[in-house]
């Protein structure tokens, strides 16, 4: 079954479940499903699945009968169904807090968008995760001196106080405890403050192709055609890769030597 921790829209979540269960067993459809579920056609569902229609509430035990989701899982079910369908802002921000205490620790996102507002500027990412490293001191100075970015000590200390208040790092005497293993933007939300963050993350990336040498960094690109259908499921494949990396190569907190940054950009060259 799909992470379900790994989503923000129970659409998301429930169509690729689908898609998920047809591959495990090609004669199940999506009319079966619906039937299973207690619809009297395909219809409704197909337009959740599609997102012309919100999930029902009253939908919620069905979906944690049929996938057969635990009673966290369930809870998350119901707090993403439940974000989806309110229009009140502080419901949202409930809801939002919601499926963050639920998520495993290593999977939550910043998805509370006055937040993600805060940490925008990639510089807070970058020593957040520079803050684990075996040699890490707790001062605007030390950071200075270790960091690629350009920036004043000014800068640094409302960094390093910015990430305190929001609970990102957090210390323990003379030890730096960051809570959230990775800081990354809720998948498939469409945002200009993220749209932003990734474009400061590509500049960056310029940057140092011309800086770094050979040894020190690795990039490639290429150009390929595909079927337009095959993209969730590339995009998908994209994301377990960077996880698969993450848990493979990353260093235990206090351990590593450098920080790096991984990037992934899939886009479209051609117009339709």
């Amino acid at each position: 079954m799909n992470k379900i921790y790994h989503y923000v829209d129970a659409a998301d979540f429930l169509k690729d479940s689908l898609d998920e269960i047809k591959k495990r067993n090609q004669q199940f459809s999506l009319r079966a499903w619906a039937y299973s579920l207690g619809f009297k056609s395909h219809g409704p569902l197909h337009a959740i699945l599609n997102k012309k229609r919100a999930v029902p509430a009253k939908l919620i035990p069905a979906l944690v009968k049929s996938l057969k989701l635990d009673k966290k899982e369930a809870q998350f079910l119901e707090a993403m169904v439940l974000l989806q369908k309110t229009k009140n802002a502080d419901q949202k921000e409930f809801y939002i807090k919601r499926l963050q205490s639920l998520r495993p620790k290593n999977l939550r996102h910043i998805t509370d968008i006055d937040s993600f507002k805060a940490i925008t500027d990639p510089a807070h990412i970058i020593i957040a995760e520079l803050s684990q490293l075996k040699s890490f001191e707790l001062n605007a100075l030390w950071v200075k001196k270790h960091l690629r970015m350009s920036l004043s000590i000014k800068q640094i200390n409302e960094i390093l106080t910015r990430l305190q208040e929001l609970g990102i790092l957090k210390t323990h005497g003379k030890k730096v405890i960051k809570s959230v293993d990775h800081i990354y933007t809720a998948i498939e939300v469409e945002n200009k403050d993220v749209q932003k963050y990734h474009k400061r993350m590509m500049e960056l990336g310029i940057e140092e192709l011309s800086n770094q040498s050979i040894e020190d960094r690795e990039f490639n690109s290429i150009a390929f055609n595909l079927n337009k259908a095959d993209l969730p499921e590339l995009k998908k494949d994209i994301r377990n890769f960077i996880d698969k990396m993450i848990k493979k190569y990353e260093s235990p907190a206090g351990r590593g030597d450098e920080t790096y940054q991984l990037c992934s950009q899939l886009y479209s060259l051609t117009k339709s």
